[in-house]
């Protein structure tokens, strides 16, 4: 039953963005209905959040310990937060990115399995909760930041050639992509940083380098520090429009080759475990 929920939150996801590529395909009407866009989207976030509630009600621990669980929680919160910005803002487009990188993150969960660990997360105590918590949430942010970031370059490319096809009718404002990009880095870095912070206050120094592991530390440093630096010049007012884009899609790569890297070297799938 579980895994049949994440299938049909998964197909759910790529549902959306099928509708919203629709007309990017010049096929004849093929134009953005959003109630369309808006119900499949809520309909596939339901089904996710239901699913994350089934885990938790069978393994007796919240999904935020082990791989797929972990993945499955990030999922949600991109697809949660992709959700929230098309109903605010009735455009459709942040689902041209966010679909595919929350389908892509749920089917590496669905991949990696779901082993429950009854009572893992719940014994290490409500501050190691909040800790992969606010970190997941952080990391979701940054994602939606990306998402923004890659549609403000495709449509600065369009306006730059002068072509004012599909791209530019279904795609928001220039303005729109680089706010949106903006608030999603200026909350994502400090919610980023409490998570760190809760981490370290959760297990010790001491601890929590022998339990996370120098692979561990790097990658989470090193995303912290790529994440802080854009984010500064972000809030200086030194990074903004096609630079800030360039600088957001780059630092997001970066952590996701770090994080690939440390699954690598992990045995075993125990990133978050």
């Amino acid at each position: 039953m579980l895994a049949v929920l994440h299938v049909a939150a998964l197909l759910g996801y790529a549902l959306t963005g099928a509708l919203v590529a629709l007309p990017l395909l010049r096929l004849p009407g093929g134009t953005v209905r959003m109630p369309w866009v808006l119900a499949v989207a809520t309909g596939a976030v339901g089904l996710h959040f239901v699913a994350l509630v089934s885990y938790a009600w069978r393994a007796g621990a919240l999904p935020l310990s082990g791989m797929a669980p972990a993945l499955s929680s990030l999922a949600f919160l991109v697809g949660l937060l992709a959700l929230l910005v098309l109903w605010l803002t009735r455009e459709g487009a942040i689902a041209l990115v966010a679909s595919p990188l929350v389908t892509v993150v749920l089917a590496a969960a669905l991949g990696a399995g779901f082993e429950p660990a009854v009572g893992q997360v719940a014994s290490r105590g409500p501050w190691f909760v909040l800790h992969v918590a606010t970190s997941l949430l952080g990391l979701a942010l940054i994602a939606v930041a990306f998402a923004a970031a890659a549609l403000y370059l495709l449509q600065h490319r369009e306006l730059k050639e002068r072509r004012f096809g599909a791209i530019f009718r279904v795609f928001p404002p220039l303005e729109q992509l680089d706010r949106l990009n903006y608030l999603a880095l200026a909350l994502g870095f400090p919610i980023l940083t409490l998570g760190v912070v809760l981490g370290a206050g959760s297990m010790g120094l001491s601890a929590g380098l022998r339990a996370i592991g120098p692979a561990h530390l790097a990658a989470g440093f090193g995303a912290w520090l790529i994440l802080g630096a854009i984010a500064a010049l972000r809030l200086m007012g030194r990074l903004r429009g096609r630079r800030a884009a360039v600088s957001s899609i780059t630092g997001f790569a970066l952590i996701a080759a770090s994080y690939a890297v440390l699954v690598l070297v992990q045995h075993g799938f125990r990133a978050f475990s």
